[in-house]
């Protein structure tokens, strides 16, 4: 009887695991876009010297990794697509065009929010110098940090969750006096101190929350394993794309390549509501990178238009 208790024990473990294992690797795709902090009034830093939107999303990204949910976009990609399409003042973005920078970048999601609250009041009084920039003092401290994220459908602007994340430490002791000219924003000088601590606690909390959300309801990934991407060459019969192994390209990939013609937007509100696009070719993966991929063109679709540097790609 034991030997056929455990018979079925290993039979149900050899079944059940490669299909967890399996399905973990069904992820969405995420960007996350530089946090808007228009709405903190008290911008007691050097404005010049830190952009806190940026160094909040640069910090939501390390989180949201270690939830190992999401596939992610790279900053550079992004702050190229911001800039190219002119999106939104200040590099920042509204769900009225997520859909088409969703479209652009080839993700399921884009993460966006706003910095609530960045505070830090410091009372004392110096002592020891220690170095050019940080001393040391008896001091009180008391540092808050507060952020709305968000998780926006990229074809429909849909928000599919919405959460709050906030941090806050405080302490009083003999501590290190900093001056925030002399440290840059995620470095690990900053992150030692009761700001970088609260910055952490916000960020990691708002992470956690997105990414149970966004699998709550048991919505699979649409697109999750259609990659997508764009031209960063092409020679010939000779392409490289700008995604590689990090994004899950294989070799012997087929890719189509389209060309956006025209972007079609609301006449009424000047929403971008879709594109007019063109099949040029098929590609094969014959090369992958972690960064990129080199491809060989299978078919020509197009006689009068020609692979170009920017063209979207997708797999077939």
């Amino acid at each position: 009887m034991k030997r056929i208790l455990l018979f079925c024990f290993l039979l149900l473990t050899f079944i059940v695991v490669p299909v967890q294992a399996a399905d973990s690797e069904v992820l969405y795709k995420i960007a996350v876009l530089p946090f808007d902090d228009g709405s903190i009034q008290n911008r007691w830093w050097n404005e010049g010297h830190w952009d806190v939107g940026k160094g909040i999303a640069d910090e939501f990204v390390t989180e949201i990794l270690k939830t190992k949910r999401f596939r992610l976009i790279e900053r550079e990609q992004i702050d190229k697509v911001i800039e190219e399409q002119n999106f939104g003042q200040s590099g920042r973005v509204d769900p009225k065009t997520a859909a088409s920078i969703g479209k652009i970048l080839g993700v399921d999601f884009l993460v966006m929010g706003r910095v609530t609250e960045f505070s830090f009041k410091s009372t004392g009084v110096s002592g020891l110098s220690l170095k050019e920039g940080i001393g040391l003092g008896v001091k009180s401290t008391n540092a808050i940090v507060a952020i709305d994220a968000r998780l926006v459908d990229a074809s429909t602007a849909e928000i599919i969750a919405s959460v709050t994340g906030r941090g806050e430490k405080r302490s009083t002791n003999l501590s290190v006096e900093v001056e925030w000219n002399a440290i840059a924003f995620g470095s690990d000088e900053f992150r030692a101190t009761n700001l970088g601590i609260a910055t952490r606690e916000a960020v990691a909390s708002a992470a956690q929350q997105l990414a149970d959300q966004a699998y709550s309801s048991g919505r699979r990934p649409s697109q999750a394993l259609r990659l997508k991407g764009v031209v960063a060459y092409a020679s010939g019969d000779r392409v490289i794309i700008n995604i590689g192994s990090t994004a899950g390209v294989k070799q012997d990939m087929v890719f189509v390549v389209k060309r956006v013609l025209e972007v079609v937007k609301d006449p009424i509100s000047g929403e971008v509501i879709d594109e007019v696009t063109e099949v040029l070719a098929e590609i094969k993966v014959i090369e992958v990178k972690d960064k990129s991929a080199t491809c060989t063109v299978l078919q020509t679709l197009n006689r009068s238009l020609t692979t170009a540097v920017g063209d979207i790609v997708e797999q077939k």
